[in-house]
């Protein structure tokens, strides 16, 4: 995979890598992020969980319940690789990143953070809407496509294709860059 290396601070974010959502089609985003964790130097790590409670919106709208049990947790392969690294740890009810707790937009402020390169699960849903809300709010913003996936394949692509066309994919970049091999 190939990974904007522009010089700029930047941080890695990992949204919803939980043991709730990983599936035999999925998996493989697991050793991908491990690659890129061991491979590229970031100067921040956000890893990111989901729940959704009973009542919530997501509960009443659209019927999804994910409650903060022993599944509410980033996968335990990357847990281990961010160890000693500056990792903040986000929870969120929300699509976005950017909305969850503690406050990201001022720890990415905080930290003098530029540029932002998104993984995850759901492409079509928090990985998307992540990928919007950085770009939106000013950073350079790289979804990277060999680290994201959904679970139905049509979604995951029809979402990749959009943020080609926004030219926020590591492998959409149109920017004057180089780019790091991993």
């Amino acid at each position: 995979m190939k990974i904007p290396n522009s010089n700029r601070k930047k941080a890695l974010i990992l949204v919803d890598i939980q043991p709730v959502f990983i599936i035999e089609q999925n998996k493989y985003i697991i050793s991908n992020i491990k690659d890129l964790i061991n491979h590229v130097k970031y100067d921040l790590y956000i890893e990111a969980v989901f729940h959704a409670e009973e009542g919530s919106i997501w509960d009443r709208q659209a019927k999804v319940k994910f409650p903060k049990d022993k599944d509410f947790h980033t996968h335990n392969e990357l847990l281990e690789l961010l160890k000693n690294k500056l990792t903040v740890h986000v929870e969120k009810s929300t699509s976005s990143v950017l909305k969850g707790s503690p406050n990201v937009l001022e720890i990415l402020k905080k930290n003098s953070i530029e540029e932002v390169h998104v993984t995850g699960l759901k492409t079509n849903a928090c990985v998307l809407s992540t990928a919007f809300d950085t770009y939106d709010h000013g950073y350079f913003t790289y979804v990277i496509e060999e680290c994201c996936e959904s679970n139905i394949p049509e979604l995951h692509n029809s979402a990749i294709a959009v943020l080609r066309r926004q030219n926020l994919t590591n492998n959409s970049c149109i920017e004057e860059i180089s780019f790091q091999a991993v």
